[in-house]
């Protein structure tokens, strides 16, 4: 196995990260403080700055999505901002990467360039208050009025929500058939007569990330995505999946950021005449944030090669990566905050601020015990009838 990456991965990363230090990474404390509109400003700019630089259309080529690279910015733009790197991903990895994979070309010619330029901005909404992982307990539905489908209802939690010109909604279009084939995602633009912005929230981390619920009153639908009904349910499991390596990137990026703080002060601090990263309580922490994101890391691309050759093991693969890259970040910025003591405690240091942004990655798109349910199913299956 040749564990290199190509000449043209390589360089990508080296740019991206590179790019993303120089302009994204100073962002990443503004967009903890100030009101939400100025925050909503901040993160609109950056993503068009990515967009612009060609960074949100990088891994979306002509023959499908190469998953290497989109691993590749994800790790780099998490480094370096979190926040902006949750905001880019509902817009481009969830509501562009869905109209890339299940999109009709019209669809894709009116929304594609303006999400991937960093133009326009996309959310998915698709969970509500009563059915979070359980979307069969959804209450959003849809129904026809000629050819338009109107859409009622309330999502809950929707990353980009105050942002975005255009959303993915999930919701019931038949109920009697069930869940399976009964759900839709439906396109719904922004506009005078489209979905309401209410309760928005604040986070305990990622605090820059504009989120806000989703309220929907016989909201015009621009159309089912695909134009083909009842594909909802599968093509959200199917962005999950794909979904996964992009939160294993969120996970690497953090712990990256939080080694180079961790060992700066290391090197930086000493205490009774040795600088604190010769004694082996430090030095062994630096060594196992080390291991544990470099596998990490090894895990996330080895799904994301596996989506981009059709390995049969990729949506396991894929669960693995995120599983472990997520609680890897937990235990990383834990032991970052060991190292940093107080300094790591004072509110608005970038250790305090890494502390809060890694356990999103624990319990978001599949929490660590359903990754396990998940996982231990499939390897069940795996030695049936042995």
């Amino acid at each position: 196995m040749n564990y290199q990456l190509s000449a043209d991965q390589a360089r990508l990363q080296q740019d991206v990260t590179a790019f993303c230090a120089d302009v994204i990474a100073s962002r990443a404390k503004k967009l903890e403080e100030g009101v939400p509109a100025e925050r909503d400003a901040l993160m609109r700019d950056s993503l068009k700055r990515l967009g612009k630089a060609g960074w949100l259309a990088a891994g979306y080529g002509e023959g499908g999505l190469d998953h290497v690279a989109l691993y590749l910015v994800g790790e780099a733009l998490a480094r370096a901002c979190p926040a902006t790197f949750v905001s880019m991903r509902s817009s481009v990895h969830l509501c562009a990467g869905a109209i890339r994979l299940f999109g009709t070309p019209s669809q894709k010619d009116r929304y594609l360039k303006g999400l991937l330029g960093g133009d326009s901005v996309g959310a998915l909404a698709y969970s509500e208050v009563q059915a979070g992982s359980d979307l069969g307990g959804i209450t959003a539905a849809a129904q026809a009025d000629g050819n338009t489908w109107l859409l009622g209802g309330t999502k809950d939690i929707v990353v980009n929500a105050p942002l975005a010109d255009v959303f993915l909604v999930l919701a019931w279009h038949d109920r009697a058939t069930g869940p399976d084939t009964g759900m839709s995602l439906f396109l719904v633009e922004r506009s005078a007569q489209g979905p309401g912005i209410v309760g928005r929230v604040e986070t305990m981390g990622l605090k820059g990330v504009p989120i806000a619920s989703l309220s929907m009153d016989r909201c015009p639908s621009a159309g089912i995505l695909g134009d083909n009904p009842g594909q909802g349910l599968s093509q959200i499991r199917r962005l999950m999946s794909l979904g996964s390596v992009g939160m294993a990137a969120l996970g690497v990026g953090i712990g990256t950021a939080c080694m180079e703080v961790s060992t700066a002060h290391a090197k930086a601090r000493s205490a009774f005449g040795r600088k604190i990263g010769m004694y082996q309580d430090v030095g062994f922490k630096l060594a196992d944030m080390f291991a544990y994101n470099d596998l990490g890391r090894m895990l996330a691309l080895r799904a994301a090669w596996g989506f981009n050759t059709n390995d049969r093991e990729a949506d396991t693969l894929a669960a693995c990566a995120k599983l472990f890259a997520s609680e890897a970040a937990t235990k990383i910025v834990n032991w970052g905050m060991q190292i940093l003591a107080g300094h790591g405690y004072l509110a608005g240091s970038t250790m305090e601020r890494l502390y809060r942004d890694a356990k999103f990655g624990e319990i978001c798109e599949g929490t660590s015990e359903m990754l396990r349910q998940e996982i231990a199913r499939r390897e069940l299956d795996r030695f049936e009838g042995v």
